[in-house]
């Protein structure tokens, strides 16, 4: 069953994409973007999980500080959609960027939304303890040797990004 997507966001999502993740979003359109403020909050600002990550792109408070900081609106609140879109765009950027190496473009997507939601940390270790290979899905094999039960969440999070981006690309 295909999901609804509310519009509501969409031209700050697509104003965000473009200025942070401006290659992904020419090859997969801002829906890149709001496919994974979808899965994080199901587009609503006020959303706050059982951990205490909060807004649309689901940050944990200590997150929000670094990042709001590094954006220039330390104080602004983590519910305000129009920073929080912004801030998950610049998130995704330098969670993007610690994935180099030459690979698939798709591949350094899924890499990134895995740190986004697990910590690079984690699927870092788990990319060594799998012979450092480059692709996504030889990585991702490793991450239940690092994370434990915990992975099953990080593989679910990218198959529901992935999902929901297909969906919304075919309601276009």
């Amino acid at each position: 069953m295909a999901a609804s997507f509310p519009d509501k966001y969409d031209s700050q999502i697509k104003k965000s994409a473009k200025r942070w993740l401006p290659a992904y979003e020419a090859v997969y359109g801002m829906e890149i973007l709001k496919a994974q403020l979808y899965q994080e909050s199901l587009l609503d600002p006020q959303a706050v999980s059982h951990v205490g990550a909060a807004g649309l792109g689901q940050f944990m408070p200590a997150t929000w500080a670094e990042v709001s900081g590094q954006l220039g609106f330390s104080g602004v609140s983590v519910h305000s959609p129009e920073h929080n879109i912004e801030a998950a765009a610049y998130y995704m950027a330098s969670r993007l960027n610690v994935w180099q190496s030459p690979r698939a473009m798709s591949d350094r997507l899924s890499l990134a939304w895995a740190c986004y939601n697990a910590g690079c940390g984690w699927v870092i270790k788990a990319q060594k303890l799998c012979g450092n290979p480059a692709p996504y899905k030889d990585i991702i094999r490793c991450l239940p040797q690092v994370t434990g039960e915990h992975s099953k969440e990080t593989m679910t999070y990218v198959e529901r990004i992935w999902r929901y981006w297909m969906q919304m690309r075919m309601l276009k």
